[in-house]
């Protein structure tokens, strides 16, 4: 099995949970990984298409796939 992480404590986006859990997003079009969190988002199933995706927060929310997303962290916890 290969190493998930990338670096600076980045994991590639095919080691994120797919459980509906909210992590850190590091954008594709981002050259650098982000300093604070600009993109949390979450992963969620349409159950009629039968097609998963990641949801983003924000106003509106926004919708992309694993290609628009170059890794992941978990959210800090206290």
């Amino acid at each position: 099995m290969s190493d998930p992480t990338l670096r600076g404590g980045w994991f590639l986006i095919s080691a994120a949970p797919r459980d509906g859990t909210p992590v850190i997003l590091w954008m594709a079009e981002d050259e650098t990984p982000p300093e604070v969190p600009l993109s949390v988002g979450y992963w969620t199933l349409n159950p009629k298409a039968g097609i998963g995706y990641w949801r983003l927060f924000g106003d509106p929310p926004r919708f992309c796939s694993d290609r628009q997303i170059r890794g992941w962290k978990p959210l800090l916890r206290e």
